[in-house]
C-alpha cells in the first residue's frame, strides 16, 4: 500500500472518537489527547504507517504572573511524515500552544499539534451527537463570557493541564472564596468577583463571610 491507502485504512480502523472527557467548568465534554492517541496509535502500527515529528518553528515567551511567578508560553509548527509501508509519505504541518509556570510548556504545545495533526489528517469524527449542537450560546451570554476570561487568565498562570484539567484553578479559587463554595457552583457574581482578584493589578479581597469586596 502507498501512504494514502495506508491512511484509509487506519481512518477504517480508528472510526470515531468521542468527547469522553468532561469540563465541570465550562461543562463540556471534549476529546483529550489521550482519547486520541490511544486509538490513533495502534491503528497507525496495524497499517504499516509510521509518524515521526519535524518541529519547524517554536517560539516562546517568558511572563511573570501577578503572584511573582515566571511562566512561558509556547507556539510550535509541527510538520508530522506520515511514512506507509512502500516508503512514501504525507506530510501534516498543524500549529501547536500552551502555556506553564513548570517545565511543560513545550510538551504540552507538541501534544496539541500532533491531536491536531491526526484529527485533521484522518478527519475523525465524533462518535456521539456533539452534546453542544443543540444548545448553542450567544457569544455575548453574559455567564460564559466571564468564564472564558477565567479560563484564558488560568492559561496564562499555567494552571490548566493539556487534557484541560483545571485543578490547580480551582485550588485558587477555593483559597480566594475561603471554601464558601466550588469552583463549579459559582454564581456569574461570585465569577466575576474571581476574575478581578485573578487580573494584574485589579485585586479584589472577598469579605469573610458577606461576599462583598
Amino acid at each position: 500500500m502507498n501512504i494514502h491507502e495506508a491512511l484509509l485504512v487506519v481512518r477504517r480502523e480508528v472510526g470515531a472518537v468521542g468527547k469522553n472527557s468532561y469540563n465541570d467548568f465550562h461543562k463540556f465534554k471534549f476529546r483529550g489527547y489521550e482519547e486520541v492517541l490511544n486509538k490513533v496509535g495502534p491503528a497507525l502500527l496495524a497499517a504499516g504507517v509510521n509518524c515521526v515529528p519535524e518541529l519547524r518553528s517554536l517560539e516562546s515567551r517568558d511572563i511573570t504572573t501577578e503572584k511573582g511567578k515566571r511562566a512561558r508560553e509556547v507556539t510550535v509548527t509541527v510538520a508530522y511524515h506520515y511514512t506507509g509501508p512502500e516508503g512514501d509519505e504525507w506530510v501534516a504541518l498543524v500549529p501547536g500552544e500552551s502555556s506553564d509556570t513548570g517545565s511543560s510548556a513545550v510538551s504540552k504545545a507538541m501534544s496539541v499539534a500532533l491531536r491536531i495533526a491526526h484529527i485533521q489528517a484522518l478527519q475523525i469524527p465524533l462518535a456521539m451527537t456533539d452534546p453542544e449542537a443543540g444548545s448553542m450560546q450567544r457569544a455575548d451570554d453574559p455567564m460564559r463570557k466571564v468564564k472564558d476570561d477565567i479560563w484564558a487568565e488560568a492559561e496564562k498562570q499555567g494552571w490548566i493541564g493539556e487534557n484541560g484539567e483545571f485543578v490547580r484553578l480551582s485550588d485558587e479559587f477555593a483559597e480566594w472564596s475561603r471554601g464558601e463554595t466550588a469552583l463549579t457552583d459559582a454564581t456569574q457574581e461570585q465569577l466575576a468577583e474571581f476574575l478581578v482578584h485573578l487580573r494584574p493589578h485589579k485585586k479584589m479581597s472577598r469579605a469573610r463571610g458577606t461576599g462583598e469586596a
